[in-house]
């Protein structure tokens, strides 16, 4: 038999404090909640304000496939005291609720307070359960009277295979009679409570289950039980009662202060890439259920092939990558078609990385859809202008207004006096979003790859998740092994036949015993990635577009000699060092100039041959720098602060970019390398 076993919600309540990791915004507590439990209860029988049709499709999207809901229906519903426009009834209710109701177990309804079973209560009951029946709901009752527990009332319910809920709320007394292939348990109230007795709850659901399953001719009685307790440490101890596998997971540590230690590595995964593109190129897709086919056919004429990748809406049909054409055809009849593109996603995926650049110190493109990016220096130094803007601010008279006037000190809109490390990821989402025709994607945070990886599909679509370092080992522990990337099936079996299933697990486990089991290299790297330490750098590829710094100035200004200073004091050996430790030569070089209106100005040179030294970048800095235009400064007049010719950026980038020595270095394949 089938336990399904959950709170009553999973925000707003007593115990989410106690449940989450510190920092996780709550709009993602149902995407952590479902990778603990595969259950949870929706009451929403007091609810004035009902979860919109989006909202319910991010549920279904959020949550893994085995993931189940059951739902308590509005009083207000079932009483019909909607007006307008609103829901009238509960066929309407079903309706709107139809994004979740291949989720859905049961829905649970309680008669209205003014009918009992002998005024009227029979009759309402036939009409309720026809109509949940005829929109493909299983039925729970929630009876608020005495009188509906008897015979007939029971009978009714076996009929269309419907139950009423067992609880042991003080006020229920009655005979727990089965009437379908499946219970309700809801239990609440402290464990202290004489009426609590979740042992004896759980042994009568066993007892039912042996008793139908002898009187049936070897026909299993009931098929699953779903079991709704008020905070997840109760789940465990039901869980301990049913002799299945206690859930773990992530429990704060008090009074541990919130601040980010170590790299800051970001994995970025553009959601539903290739169909994404389609729909820049065709917006009447946007909404719709469509997919990319890999096909030697063309647009308008596909027959055959395989799923490439799909829309959102086409994956709630069913429909996944790989999946042959005719069996996604089965699935989504009306599924749109369009032939892979690879130059035009190409293209689109080129728009997507350069921009990334800009945000980060190195960047590693691992397929045309992911990135990781090593951020580090670029955090440390907008942490370190944020101080230092503060201590100004705290400290006013170390510049006077002479000084001031001589520096061109003007408010600087680079320096985020509210700058975090989440502030900055977003940062990143949005100019995606805004600079590539609407893109969406998603975006871990994390100290070390394989974290950020994880967490970077922790939301999906449109998601950020930023695991601090002090919850590193929080946050990995209750998660399937398989969740890492590089542990693929056959790993993952063996590690769940050692008995390790979790990541938790893996990271108590002797390494001495991965290492006989996996080899040294692949044990040593299984255990320092559960444990929070795998420190593997983000490399960039073969074929990295370019390499590029910047730099945000203290006082911006238009003077040609300090802006080139800053250029050979700082930006040359922060870009030339990278370039030196990755193996790269290049041809080219370029400069970047940022004003205080915002306008970004761009000049580059390329060489006709591969350099490889230092030198290269600094002789071209001057004449690249005199080929903008930034007007006269009078440094006895000065300038003030609305001059827009003022520089307040500056940034180098080198391109064309080849390894010296392509044999030490590979590239990782994309997946076009398998089309």
């Amino acid at each position: 038999m089938k336990y399904y076993v959950g709170c009553s919600g999973w925000r707003n309540q007593p115990w989410t404090k106690d449940f989450y990791p510190v920092g996780l915004d709550s709009k993602y507590f149902l995407s952590y909640y479902s990778k603990v439990f595969d259950f949870v209860h929706v009451d929403l029988s007091d609810s004035s304000f009902l979860p919109s049709s989006v909202t319910l499709k991010n549920w279904f999207r959020e949550t893994p496939d085995g993931f189940r809901f059951s739902l308590k229906m509005p009083q207000s519903v079932v009483e019909k005291r909607h007006s307008g426009d609103a829901i009238k009834g509960i066929g309407d209710f079903l309706e709107y609720w139809a994004p979740l109701e291949e989720k859905t177990l049961c829905v649970v309804i309680s008669p209205p307070k003014s009918i009992s079973l002998a005024n009227g209560g029979r009759e309402w009951l036939e009409n309720t359960l026809n109509e949940c029946t005829y929109h493909g709901y299983s039925v729970v009752f929630e009876f608020n009277h005495s009188s509906w527990y008897q015979d007939l009332t029971y009978n009714v319910l076996r009929r269309y295979k419907s139950v009423f809920a067992w609880s042991n709320a003080e006020y229920k007394s009655y005979y727990p009679a089965v009437t379908s292939d499946f219970v309700f348990l809801k239990l609440s109230g402290s464990a202290f409570e004489k009426n609590y007795n979740e042992s004896g709850w759980i042994n009568l659901i066993k007892q039912k289950e042996k008793e139908l399953f002898s009187t049936r001719t070897g026909e299993k009685g009931i098929d699953f039980a779903v079991i709704v307790a008020d905070a997840p440490s109760k789940i465990n101890s039901i869980l301990s009662l049913l002799d299945l596998q206690e859930k773990k997971w992530y429990r704060p540590q008090t009074q541990l202060p919130l601040h980010w230690s170590g790299r800051v590595i970001m994995h970025v995964d553009m959601n539903a890439f290739f169909p994404a593109c389609e729909e820049i190129r065709d917006p009447s897709l946007k909404g719709k259920p469509h997919a990319v086919i890999m096909t030697p056919e063309k647009e308008g004429t596909i027959t055959r092939g395989a799923v490439a990748s799909c829309s959102y809406e086409a994956r709630r049909y069913g429909v996944r990558s790989a999946m042959s054409l005719i069996k996604a055809k089965e699935l989504c009849p009306g599924l749109s078609l369009k032939p892979v593109d690879k130059h035009y996603y190409s293209e689109i995926s080129r728009q997507v990385m350069v921009l990334l650049e800009e945000y980060a110190d190195v960047l590693e493109q691992t397929s045309i859809d992911e990135a990781y990016m090593d951020c580090t220096s670029k955090v440390i130094r907008q942490q370190q202008q944020q101080q230092q803007h503060k201590s100004t601010v705290n400290c006013p008279d170390l510049l006077n207004e002479e000084k001031e006037k001589e520096l061109g000190t003007v408010e600087n809109p680079d320096i985020d006096t509210n700058f975090s490390v989440e502030a900055y990821a977003q940062k990143i989402k949005d100019s995606i979003k805004q600079q590539c025709s609407g893109l969406l994607c998603s975006i871990g945070v994390a100290p070390t790859k394989s974290a950020a990886k994880i967490a970077s599909d922790f939301k999906k679509p449109d998601g950020l998740t930023v695991v601090y370092s002090q919850n590193l080992l929080q946050f990995l522990g209750p998660l399937e092994v398989d969740r890492v990337a590089g542990i693929g099936i056959k790993t993952s079996q063996t590690l769940k036949e050692m008995g390790i299933k979790t990541i938790g697990q893996l990271a108590k486990c002797d390494v001495q015993k991965l290492i006989a089991t996996f080899g040294k290299k692949n044990g040593l790297w299984m255990w320092h990635v559960a444990n929070g330490e795998e420190n593997e750098p983000v490399l960039p590829r073969e074929d990295n577009l370019s390499l590029s710094t910047e730099q945000t100035l203290q006082n911006p200004t238009k003077d040609k000699g300090v802006i080139l200073g800053y250029f050979l004091n700082d930006l040359v050996d922060d870009v030339y060092g990278r370039v030196k430790r990755r193996g790269y030569e290049f041809k080219t070089v370029g400069i970047k100039l940022m004003k205080t209106d915002f306008t970004v100005e761009t000049r580059e040179t390329t060489f006709p041959t591969y350099q490889d030294n230092k030198e290269s970048i600094v002789g071209v800095l001057e004449p690249l720098l005199e080929k903008f235009n930034l007007g006269i400064m009078d440094k006895n007049k000065g300038y003030g602060k609305n001059d827009l010719t003022l520089i307040r950026k500056l940034g180098i980038k080198v391109s064309n970019l080849s390894k010296k020595d392509k044999g030490k270095f590979t590239s990782q394949k994309t997946l076009f390398d398998y089309l």
